[in-house]
């Protein structure tokens, strides 16, 4: 094959997986954006299979929500010794997280729920139904009920947004959020995001992927290690890995 030849097919290679690449993250961002939760049901489909091929420990801390949670690859290291199940799935908002708690949130009779979702309802981009704090709050009280009519002596730990180029509906979403779990026995506040943000408060840039949106490994180092301590003070580490 001539060196003319094979430079056009690599190139023709590359713009087919760009194109690819550019389709999957249009149909993520288009699933993100819809209010239908049913565009989630092969991820919890796959959860699902996955819990009948290998039984999920019991007694285990439940880590649920968005895609910070789905890629929180080290989740497992990060939280030793600490178990830990890891639910996270696309774009998911509050709302999904109500519609699906039942396939992925109450079967697993967790030792404790961190719940963390809420930021992409309130995205303002075209083509999203951007929800206000107060909607998205709603949602969420509906989320806390649904848990507690089915683990009511479980605790739940709302893992804070981090922060974010566009603060001011993540903020008072988290002050509306925080004010609730201050009211009530058993539902806490983790804010764990102090050490992703420069001095004004805006996220550090160097501890985000390149889609400029989610952590890289860097930035999970740091947003670790405040979610464990405060996991382990209050938790302690809890029963060796039990299947049910």
């Amino acid at each position: 094959m001539s060196r003319r030849i094979l430079v056009r097919a690599s190139l023709g290679a590359l713009l087919v997986l760009l194109a690819a690449g550019g389709w999957i993250f249009h149909l993520e961002i288009g699933r993100t954006f819809s209010d239908d939760p049913a565009v989630w049901e092969p991820e919890i489909k796959a959860f699902e299979r996955a819990d009948r091929e290998s039984p999920p420990p019991r007694d285990a801390i439940l880590f649920v929500g968005s895609s910070s949670i789905r890629f929180w690859d080290g989740l497992a290291e990060d939280m030793a010794p600490l178990v830990v199940i890891r639910r996270g799935f696309g774009g998911a908002k509050l709302s999904d997280l109500v519609h699906f708690a039942d396939r992925i949130i109450v079967p697993y009779a967790p030792r404790a729920i961190v719940l963390h979702a809420g930021g992409n309802e309130l995205t303002d981009l075209p083509g999203n139904r951007r929800r206000t704090p107060e909607e998205a709050l709603a949602d969420f009280r509906s989320l806390v009920a649904h848990i507690r009519a089915r683990l009511p002596e479980v605790p739940i730990y709302y893992l804070a947004l981090r922060p974010s180029r566009l603060p001011g509906a993540r903020d008072l979403l988290l002050r509306l959020i925080r004010a609730d779990c201050e009211a009530q026995p058993g539902l806490h506040y983790l804010d764990a995001g102090r050490g992703l943000a420069l001095a004004d408060g805006s996220p550090d840039p160097r501890l985000i992927r390149w889609d400029r949106i989610h952590l890289n490994s860097e930035g999970y180092k740091i947003w670790a290690p405040p979610v464990r301590e405060r996991l382990l003070r209050d938790l302690g580490p809890g029963p060796e890995v039990r299947l049910p």
